[in-house]
C-alpha cells in the first residue's frame, strides 16, 4: 500500500484542521487549492535552490510537501462532513493533483538532467491514470504502491533535506526512485484491476 496505509492515522492528527475548517465552512475546493499551491511553491523552492544555486531554499520544500498531503487528506473529509462532497470534486481534485505532481517533480529539471526529470513526470501521471482505471472497470481506485501520490511526495521531500548537504545528486536519486517505483506500481495496480475484473466477468 505504501504511505496510503497511513491516510488514516494521518486524518486522524488532522482532526483540528478539519473541526476548524468544517466550522467556518470552508469550500472542499478551497482546500484542494491550498494542496495545489503548496505543491507548486515546493517544485518553485526546487527550481529556485537550483538556479540561483542557494540549496539552503530546498529546506522549504519538506514543510511545503506535507502541507500539500494534509491538504490532499482534508479536502474529502470537509466535503463529507459538510455535506458538499459532489462529483465535479472528483474531477476538481484529480485535475489539481495532477498539476500538483508536475510542479512538484518538475521543478527538478533545473537541478538534474530535464530529461530524467520529465520522465519521473509521465510516469508519475501514467501512475495515476492506472488508479483512475481501476475506478472505471472494477469501480475503486487503485492506491496500491509502492510509489502512490504520498510516496513519491515524500521521496522528493526527503531530496530537499539531503540536497543541501549531498548536492543535487540527492534529486537525481528522487527522480529515478519516482521512475522505478512507479513503473513497479503501475504494472501492479494493472494486474490487480485485470484480476479483479476477470473474477467480476465470471460472478
Amino acid at each position: 500500500m505504501g504511505l496510503y496505509a497511513l491516510k488514516p492515522w494521518f486524518v486522524i492528527r488532522l482532526r483540528r484542521a478539519e473541526d476548524l475548517l468544517s466550522a467556518r465552512r470552508v469550500a472542499p475546493d478551497a482546500v484542494t487549492a491550498a494542496g495545489l499551491i503548496a505543491a507548486v511553491l515546493a517544485g518553485a523552492a526546487i527550481a529556485l535552490g537550483g538556479i540561483l544555486n542557494q540549496p539552503i531554499v530546498w529546506l522549504a520544500v519538506p514543510f511545503l510537501a506535507v502541507l500539500r498531503l494534509a491538504c490532499n487528506a482534508l479536502d474529502g473529509s470537509v466535503a463529507r462532513r459538510t455535506g458538499t462532497a459532489r462529483p465535479a470534486g472528483v474531477v476538481v481534485n484529480e485535475v489539481a493533483d495532477r498539476i500538483a505532481d508536475a510542479a512538484l517533480i518538475g521543478g527538478a529539471a533545473f537541478v538534474v538532467d530535464p530529461g530524467l526529470a520529465f520522465g519521473a513526470v509521465a510516469v508519475t501521471f501514467l501512475t495515476s491514470v492506472t488508479g483512475v482505471l481501476a475506478l472505471a472497470v472494477v469501480g475503486e481506485r487503485a492506491t496500491s504502491g509502492p510509489m502512490g501520490k504520498a510516496d513519491r511526495t515524500m521521496v522528493v521531500a526527503v531530496a530537499a533535506v539531503a540536497a543541501p548537504v549531498a548536492g543535487p545528486v540527492a534529486f537525481t536519486v528522487a527522480a529515478w526512485t519516482i521512475v522505478a517505483g512507479g513503473i513497479v506500481t503501475c504494472a501492479r495496480r494493472t494486474l490487480a484491476t485485470a484480476r479483479r475484473a476477470q473474477k467480476i466477468h465470471r460472478v
